[in-house]
């Protein structure tokens, strides 16, 4: 009977590792795919896709192609999918650290810091590198109040941390308005708006490859440490029961998380619902385990915005923000993951 079970339940592992591996591929191609889409879209409208083939494979006949593609549209279809990637990692980290599947990125004030850093930058006129650096110092200080401010409640709990980001959200945003409120109407506002809007516009291949660097070393530590994210989740006295320290290990992937959430919002700014969206889809594929949700996660969310971004040059001829196509289609996502959750949601 022993052997048995065993047999089954070594079976159903094995089952459930060629699922994963085959999502991985489904999603793997279906990314390739579209990134051919969305390298095939400019200003100038849709470029055949055989003219893009070709000039990426270094047919000298489309050399004035090329230069488009590795100067401007490359590089934003490599920020578009490495910005939803890091999102909806982090989404999927911070709702299972907090054991809540409504928690997003900016759940500890991130986006917030990130915007008045921008909002600084762009009201003293610096150029685009300096603004992003600005967002990015911003958003990792206001994390740092948030992370330190329960020592002074004296309480370390979950819920304490949450409460301490609405905290410092809030002030960030106080912050945000009086600099918006400040600002030269005609000119340095509309920028400020626009950036919170979020838009990968003017993004260089050399900003994609430091936000890459960056984003490597956080993105293989929560990998690494999937499993205990599985157990964080489970509460402070089953960490204990099982040898983990509860509050160090979860301070090490909440600064991961909010290290890969700051990175991505200041190069694209404040892009909604793709953190809180994504890990619902992600866990759909292949459950609640994080060590195979997280790589999920990642392609998803990057296959997601990508296509955000390439709708946003279509449906208008002037560029339309990212936030407002992914508040559309997020809305209607989650909608539809509540419509099949929802009886389970009282249980």
């Amino acid at each position: 009977m022993n052997l048995q079970s065993e047999n089954k339940a070594e079976s159903q592992v094995k089952k459930q590792r060629r699922k994963f591996l085959g999502v991985l591929l489904v999603l793997g191609i279906t990314s390739v795919v579209f990134f051919l889409v969305s390298i095939s879209y400019g200003r100038a409208g849709f470029t055949n896709p055989y003219m893009v083939i070709q000039s990426l494979l270094g047919n000298k006949e489309y050399t004035q192609m090329m230069r488009i593609l590795q100067n401007i549209r490359i590089p934003r279809a490599c920020a578009s999918f490495l910005v939803g990637a890091c999102l909806s990692v982090s989404g999927m980290v911070y709702q299972t650290t907090f054991n809540n599947k409504l928690v997003s990125p900016d759940i500890l004030g991130v986006s917030s810091g990130c915007c008045v850093g921008a909002g600084i930058a762009i009201l003293f006129g610096f150029s685009s590198g300096t603004i992003r650096l600005f967002a990015f110092t911003f958003g990792f200080i206001a994390v740092l109040i948030t992370v330190l401010l329960p020592k002074l409640f004296r309480n370390h709990s979950a819920l304490t941390l949450v409460l301490s980001g609405i905290i410092v959200g809030s002030f960030m945003d106080s912050i945000l308005a009086l600099i918006k409120y400040a600002a030269d109407k005609n000119d340095k506002l509309a920028d400020i708006v626009f950036w919170m809007m979020g838009s990968l516009a003017g993004i260089q291949f050399d900003e994609v490859m430091n936000s890459v660097y960056i984003c490597i070393i956080p993105f293989v530590i929560l990998l690494i440490m999937g499993w205990r994210i599985n157990v964080i989740s489970l509460g402070p006295e089953e960490a204990q029961s099982l040898g983990i320290n509860y509050k160090r290990n979860r301070l090490i992937i909440i600064a991961c998380a909010t290290l890969l959430t700051a990175n991505c919002v200041s190069i694209s700014g404040n892009v909604g619902w793709v953190g809180l969206v994504i890990p619902h889809i992600a866990r759909a594929f292949v459950g609640d385990n994080v060590r195979r949700s997280i790589p999920v996660s990642a392609i998803c969310g990057g296959l997601f915005l990508m296509i955000v971004d390439t709708l946003s040059r279509i449906v208008s001829v002037n560029e339309v923000p990212l936030s407002i196509i992914t508040g559309f289609v997020g809305a209607i996502i989650y909608t539809v993951v509540l419509i099949r959750k929802g009886r389970y949601m009282n249980e």
